[in-house]
């Protein structure tokens, strides 16, 4: 379950794991987030925190066996990771690669300056 992460800055969005990451979760929640957080330009500042209650990710099931393609790809500019989730941290940063985004990783009590890092 995701979870929007409210009081952000306008330059960027982020998102409360809870669980797991379900399809449903990407393809109605955060993928629509992207797009529209997209139109400000600038590249996506994402900020993605796993709760305490996280279980894992399974990319595959996340997408829902549907190709990751758009006809316009999104512009990532920075990803930070609020997390102690090895596997999870590692698989963002393959996806970061992928973007071109610059994605850094900080331990689950450092939120304010994971969102200090994106603001830069």
């Amino acid at each position: 379950m995701l979870e929007k992460i409210e009081n952000l800055p306008d330059t960027m969005i982020g998102f409360t794991i809870h669980k797991a990451l379900s399809a449903n979760d990407y393809q109605n929640v955060l993928l629509p987030a992207l797009e529209t957080q997209s139109t400000k330009g600038g590249g996506l500042r994402l900020l993605l925190v796993t709760g305490s209650d996280f279980a894992g990710s399974d990319v595959g099931t996340a997408i829902g066996g549907q190709p990751f393609r758009r006809s316009e790809p999104l512009e990532f500019k920075s990803i930070a990771i609020v997390s102690a989730n090895k596997g999870f941290t590692q698989a963002v940063q393959m996806f970061g690669m992928l973007f071109h985004a610059e994605v850094k990783v900080f331990d689950p009590d450092k939120q304010t300056e994971a969102i200090a890092w994106l603001a830069s």
